[in-house]
């Protein structure tokens, strides 16, 4: 069988969410060749994808990807034995293992039922507000995003984002972070609501399924509410940003830059396994020294949009259109006494 070794990629990439780095249940690292569609399952993400590809089984799926991106064809020839997919090229010829019987559980998925239109600004909402989820597993639901139908958000007990407006939805659930932000880049545009499931699904016909969560959310209605002296933070804090980024961009699952307003100076940093990156702004602020994080493309996003903040002495708040972002704000640490006496020292002899 000839196909385009580019459409094979992109079957494959369409369902990578759904695919596990080890194997939490059998076959999910796996896509799944079944039916005419391509497959993955990995207890908490399902995607389904209409495939061209005349195959039944199932093929681990990094030596795929790896082997299909080194090639240069335009076209490859894919052909099936009982234990093994052959791909060949010109000169070259891959075997990767596979096994004949299906035993990944996507079955076992509710199918989706009536499909809705998502709401308009569900893709910029979730895009915005994911990156305010928490990543402890011990605070489970602070690592979900709540979704209700006239609004979604998400806090990790340093920050909260609501975005108001329509989702789609017609009733309120939570489905966790890691599952539900991979369709901000997928271009969904449908969702069905089933008992224990969301399914998403895109004018292309990939349907991306996400586990779902009915635990009470907690009410970040009394933490959005914040009234304080205004602020305006620097337009110029993009391109410190993309510096700064440059080091904590390293730490893929906790992407944070530290924000720091002192007297007349904000300063942002960020830190990574090989360094840090500070750089200061001028900014009118004359009260306590406070600081707080944020992920790099977030900041950019709000400010770039709209700079003028409120303050209090917990609380920075920024309203751009339909979102609420709310961050907690913290005294530092005072600096040891001995520190602080060699800072003091030094000064004095400077003078």
């Amino acid at each position: 069988m000839k196909i385009k070794r580019e459409e094979m990629l992109k079957e494959i990439n369409a369902v990578m969410p759904g695919l596990s780095d080890r194997e939490i249940i059998e076959q999910s690292s796996c896509v799944v060749f079944m039916n005419g569609n391509i497959c993955t399952y990995n207890d908490e993400v399902a995607c389904s994808y209409p495939s061209k590809i005349n195959i039944e089984g199932a093929v681990v799926a990094m030596p795929m990807v790896n082997i299909l991106e080194k090639l240069t064809e335009e076209y490859i020839d894919v052909e099936t034995t009982d234990s093994s997919v052959l791909i060949r090229g010109k000169a070259k010829r891959a075997t990767i293992r596979m096994e004949k019987e299906v035993h990944l559980p996507i079955a076992n998925i509710e199918k989706p039922g009536k499909w809705s239109k998502l709401g308009k600004g569900f893709n910029e909402a979730l895009n915005l507000v994911q990156a305010c989820a928490g990543k402890d597993d011990s605070q489970f639901l602070l690592t979900c995003v709540h979704i209700h139908p006239d609004y979604i958000e998400a806090c990790d007990n340093e920050q909260v984002a609501r975005f108001n407006d329509k989702t789609g939805f017609s009733s309120e659930l939570m489905v966790r972070r890691d599952s539900i932000k991979h369709i901000v880049s997928l271009d969904m545009t449908h969702v069905s609501e089933t008992k224990n499931w969301v399914h998403f699904k895109n004018p292309s016909n990939l349907i991306l399924s996400c586990r779902r969560y009915n635990d009470v959310y907690p009410d970040m209605s009394p933490i959005l509410k914040v009234s304080g002296s205004p602020l305006t933070l620097p337009k110029s804090i993009g391109e410190a940003v993309g510096r700064c980024e440059v080091f904590s961009s390293e730490s893929t699952d906790d992407n944070l830059l530290t924000v720091e307003l002192k007297k007349g100076k904000l300063r942002v940093k960020g830190e990574g396994a090989h360094g840090n990156f500070i750089e200061s702004k001028k900014i009118k602020y004359e009260d306590a020294d406070l600081s707080f994080r944020i992920a790099p493309y977030l900041l950019v996003d709000l400010v770039d949009k709209h700079n003028q903040c409120e303050v209090t002495s917990n609380r920075l708040k920024i309203t751009l259109g339909k979102l609420d972002y709310v961050t907690v704000l913290t005294v530092p640490k005072a600096e040891p006494a001995q520190k602080k006496a060699k800072k003091d020292k030094k000064k004095s002899k400077t003078k």
